[in-house]
């Protein structure tokens, strides 16, 4: 569907949604995922509309305090995309605590959250925050044009790509410790594993697809391999191999050497980001790019293959013998065996997120929790639409939850969650 160019566009363009990613893949206004109309721009603007929301979100901190412990240190969780937290304990009943205007999607450690922000600022920056109230710590500049969020915290420092280069920063306070080459054409955050960082540079026009290797404490260049077709997606690590998915099929790239394993050419959308999990690579394509193929991880063999048009090129999530996706009919859990439904959860959208026993999905502007397990919902809140310059929308992006909180960065603002008060 095309972005509606003007407000009386937008104003028939609701709720009809479409799929803009959950792939981890933001510029600096944060705002990608299953939306009902969509922009580039995150200034607000006050207005008169007929049941649109237009009120300026305020600015930190955030009250009542949140009060959240764990990690969610990077867009999919883990290196592998997986999009899961086995370990963790989901927020079962759930309530906004605030909304606030404070930047774009985040990631969370237990030393605190980092997002990027832009509004109403020339340069974007690395902000530093205090989870419970988002009170900013400190903050770094970084460019005057696109960043790619959210930031990824591995290892005491925290990643961040823009369109051309990524940097490496101190997690603590206010500075660059390295930045990285040109290699223009980054449209996701890098994937850091066992001391390396991976940047896959998508390409365009006369910029050739590559990937390229850091080493993650000096920034020096270890390897660049070469993928010859379009590529966006942020590349999956596991099992010392590195997963891109190009135009052209999936790439499977021996992570010490850069040296190609092998690639599938059944995976063809360039914007999926591939998700690894019990011995297999999940990435989307198929003659409309709306399947969804489980390749061999080693052999890069297909095992199967099953229609998924509800995911656009949001990657399922994937853990303890389960595949969450959207369907035609609803969330669904799938036997990563075979892709077979095994659960029907239950209402519209896509998987972005699974922390223990509670899945956390979004319905076009509306965040849902559900039970993994079963066909309940625990709860949900829908965010407002709002004008953005000349466009209405509704919209969510990344969620980051940890036991205890759920942020969500929306069109509306940015929203902390927290259990139900007495």
């Amino acid at each position: 569907m095309p972005r509606p160019r003007t407000r009386r566009h937008a104003l028939r363009a609701l709720g009809t949604g479409l799929v803009a990613g959950l792939a981890g893949c933001t510029d600096d206004g944060g705002t990608t995922g299953t939306t009902d109309t969509s922009t580039e721009t995150s200034t607000t603007s006050r207005g008169t509309g007929a049941g649109i929301d237009e009120r300026e979100t305020s600015d930190p901190p955030g009250e009542p305090a949140l009060s959240p412990s764990g990690a969610w240190p990077r867009p999919r969780f883990d290196a592998a995309n997986t999009g899961a937290n086995p370990d963790g304990a989901g927020l079962r009943a759930g309530e906004q605590y605030w909304r606030l205007d404070a930047g774009g999607s985040a990631s969370v450690t237990d030393a605190g959250l980092y997002n990027t922000s832009r509004r109403a600022q020339k340069y974007a920056d690395l902000t530093r925050r205090d989870p419970a109230t988002m009170a900013v710590e400190s903050s770094t500049r970084l460019v005057q044009y696109g960043v790619n969020g959210p930031p990824v915290a591995a290892g005491g420092r925290v990643y961040v790509t823009t369109f051309i280069e990524v940097f490496y920063l101190a997690a603590d306070r206010d500075a660059v410790l390295w930045r990285g080459p040109e290699m223009d054409g980054i449209q996701c955050p890098p994937a850091v594993a066992d001391g390396t960082v991976y940047v896959s540079s998508g390409g365009f026009k006369d910029v050739p697809a590559q990937i390229r290797a850091f080493d993650a404490a000096s920034g020096e260049k270890q390897w660049r391999y070469d993928t010859g077709s379009e590529a966006k997606g942020t590349p999956a690590v596991a099992n010392d191999t590195v997963y891109v998915a190009a135009r052209d099929g999936l790439h499977a790239v021996d992570a010490a050497s850069g040296e190609r394993l092998f690639r599938q050419s059944a995976v063809s959308e360039p914007w999926s980001t591939p998700v690894a999990a019990g011995g297999a690579v999940y990435a989307m394509g198929g003659e409309s790019n709306d399947s969804l193929i489980a390749v061999d991880a080693a052999s890069g063999d297909v095992r199967w293959t099953t229609r998924a048009p509800a995911m656009g090129n949001a990657p399922p999530v994937a853990s303890d013998g389960r595949l969450y996706v959207g369907t035609e009919s609803g969330l669904a859990a799938l036997d990563p065996a075979d892709g077979s439904v095994a659960a029907h959860l239950g209402g519209s959208g896509v998987p972005a997120a699974l922390v223990g026993e509670t899945l956390y999905a979004i319905d076009r502007g509306t965040l849902r929790a559900l039970d993994a397990d079963g066909d309940d919902e625990l709860w949900s809140h829908e965010t407002e639409r709002v004008q953005v310059t000349d466009v209405i929308s509704q919209s969510i992006g990344g969620v980051a939850p940890v036991d205890g909180a759920v942020y969500v960065s929306a069109a509306d603002g940015f929203h902390g969650f927290g259990p139900v008060r007495d």
